[in-house]
């Protein structure tokens, strides 16, 4: 507990406004992401050693086969969208509205092409729809977590379909990814890390070539499937 307010936290807060301080401008000016990109995955990396979080890649190459995807991952904790950003290619992340308004990261997170969403509001998630699809025909990737929210119990929550219609539309694979020992480390209703370790589980892609809306239901169905299997195994 010490460690995450004594350390993560502030070298977080810290990391973030200086990063931001030197990164925005450049940006601004060059009007290119890669290197707020860059250090913000060098931010979430660190911060996640700093918390005593080692990370076990499982087939990693399966996340950099398609040149662009949809990763679909399970949610059970807050370690889990540092530990993607900091291994993933080149990633936008759909996310709640809330997220959007954090001082300074909020912003930043925009810049890198994040996209908000507010799942109340069917206007919103239209256009976080239409976005999404926006980036991926761009060759940007997006992960989504599915469930839309973290599952207390491990045990997955019912899946959303924007991600598999965005997946469809744009014509680009799937890719389901399982995480593994995080809600032990941090489950939902914590605010602090217990040092371990963390797996990430990638499986192979699930094609869309062809696929039309009326096949979104199978593909779902798949990656779900793929999903759950994983999870079984592994007892998480």
């Amino acid at each position: 507990m010490l460690r995450t307010f004594l350390l993560v936290c502030p070298f977080l807060v810290c990391y973030v406004l200086v990063a931001a301080a030197i990164f925005v401008p450049v940006t601004w000016i060059t009007r290119g992401i890669k290197p707020i990109y860059r250090a913000a995955q060098i931010g979430a990396n660190a911060a996640l050693r700093l918390a005593g979080i080692r990370l076990k890649l499982l087939h990693l190459e399966r996340a950099f086969a398609p040149a662009t995807a949809v990763f679909v991952c399970n949610h059970v904790s807050n370690l889990d969208p540092p530990a993607l950003f900091g291994t993933l290619p080149r990633i936008a992340v759909v996310l709640k509205e809330s997220l959007g308004r954090i001082p300074v990261l909020g912003y930043v997170m925009g810049l890198g092409g994040f996209i908000y969403v507010n799942r109340g509001d069917r206007d919103s998630r239209r256009k976080a729809v239409e976005a999404s699809v926006a980036t991926l025909r761009q060759g940007i990737s997006l992960l989504v977590f599915p469930e839309g929210t973290r599952s207390p119990d491990g045990k997955l929550l019912p899946f959303r379909p924007g991600p598999f219609s965005m997946a469809i539309e744009a014509q680009v694979p799937i890719v389901p990814i399982t995480v593994h020992g995080s809600r032990q480390l941090m489950p939902k209703g914590r605010n602090w890390v217990q040092p371990g370790e963390v797996t990430l589980h990638f499986h192979e892609p699930i094609p869309t070539t062809g696929l039309t809306t009326q096949d979104r239901a199978d593909l779902m169905a798949r990656a779900r499937s793929t999903m759950e299997q994983a999870l079984e195994q592994t007892g998480a």
